[in-house]
C-alpha cells in the first residue's frame, strides 16, 4: 500500500460509497481481475459491491492504496454473491505469488485485521464488549479502558545450504511431493537467530552457522511476518523429526523434488 492512514470505522466506505479498492475474501480464497498471468485487485465501481456492502455491513477501511480508499470485505462461505463479470474467486496463496508488492502488502492487511477484529470482540481484562478506536486501528473496552491491537506472529525461514546443495523437506501438513524449506515460529525470549538454530536443531537435528538475513514478507495465514534467512551446514546428520517434517534430503539446482 502507498501509505497507511489511520482506521477509521466512519469512513465513507462503511456505507457503501464508491469507488475503492476492494480486498474481497471467501474462505480461503481473494477476489481478482486477472491480466495475462497476473492478477489485480478489482476496483468497487460496480453496483454488484454496493449490493456486497449492503450483505456484509460494509467494508472495513485498511487505507490508501495508490491515492484511493482501499476497503476489506469477508465473505461466510455460503454466502451466495453475484461478483462482477471480469473478476473471480482465486486460491489466496496463489494469489500472492502474482500479484504486485502493493497488492500483496494491502491483502495481508485487510486479511489479518479481518480475522483479528473478528476474535477481538470483549476485553480480555474484564469481559465488557470492546468498540473501536477512532484514531488507530486498536480496540478499546469502555470500562476498564484497555486497548488492543493486533498481534503477529513472527516466524523464520531459512535456506540452509551445504556446498551446492540445498536443504529441502516435506512437511507433514504439505501436499504430497511438495517440499520446502525449514520454518518454525519465534518463540518467547528469543531474537530471530536463535529460533533459525533452533527450528533447524528440534525439526532436521543438524547446527548451522554464518546465518544471515535476506528479506522479509507479510504472510497472512492468518496473522504472520515471514522473515527469510540463508545458512550454512555445521554438522550433524540430517535426519526428519517424524513430527512436523516427515521426510528431509540436500538437493542440487539440477536435482530438485517434483514440487519444490
Amino acid at each position: 500500500m502507498k501509505k497507511i492512514l489511520p482506521f477509521s470505522p466512519s469512513s465513507r466506505l462503511a456505507y457503501g460509497i464508491l469507488p475503492a479498492v476492494a480486498v474481497v475474501f471467501q474462505g480461503d480464497k481473494l477476489l481478482v481481475r486477472s491480466a495475462g498471468d497476473n492478477l489485480f485487485l478489482p476496483r468497487t465501481d460496480s453496483d454488484e459491491f454496493i449490493q456486497l456492502s449492503r450483505m456484509s455491513g460494509g467494508a472495513l477501511y485498511v487505507g490508501d492504496f495508490s491515492d484511493m480508499d482501499c476497503g476489506a470485505w469477508m465473505l461466510d462461505n455460503d454466502s451466495v454473491w453475484q461478483n462482477p463479470f471480469d473478476t473471480e474467486f482465486v486460491e489466496l496463496r496463489q494469489a500472492m505469488y502474482v500479484m504486485d508488492k502493493m497488492s500483496v502488502n494491502a491483502v495481508a492487511r485487510a486479511r489479518e485485521l479481518l480475522v483479528w477484529r473478528s476474535k477481538r470482540n470483549y476485553c480480555g481484562v474484564c469481559g465488557t464488549e470492546l468498540v473501536d478506536n477512532e484514531s488507530d486501528i486498536s480496540r478499546i473496552c469502555p470500562d476498564c479502558r484497555n486497548s488492543f491491537y493486533p498481534v503477529l506472529a513472527p516466524a523464520v525461514i531459512t535456506a540452509v545450504c551445504r556446498e551446492d546443495k540445498l536443504l529441502l523437506a516435506h512437511n507433514a501438513r504439505f501436499k504430497e511431493k511438495l517440499y520446502g524449506l525449514v520454518a518454525g515460529f519465534v518463540e518467547a525470549g528469543e531474537n530471530i537467530e536463535l529460533a533459525v538454530q533452533r527450528e533447524i536443531k528440534e525439526e532436521i537435528g543438524i547446527t548451522v552457522k554464518n546465518i544471515k538475513y535476506i528479506s522479509s514478507q507479510p504472510w497472512p495465514f492468518p496473522n504472520s511476518l515471514m522473515l527469510a534467512f540463508h545458512a550454512e551446514y555445521d554438522s550433524g546428520k540430517a535426519i526428519a523429526d517424524g513430527v512436523e517434517l516427515t521426510e528431509c534430503n540436500w538437493y542440487t539446482k539440477d536435482n530438485l523434488p517434483e514440487i519444490p
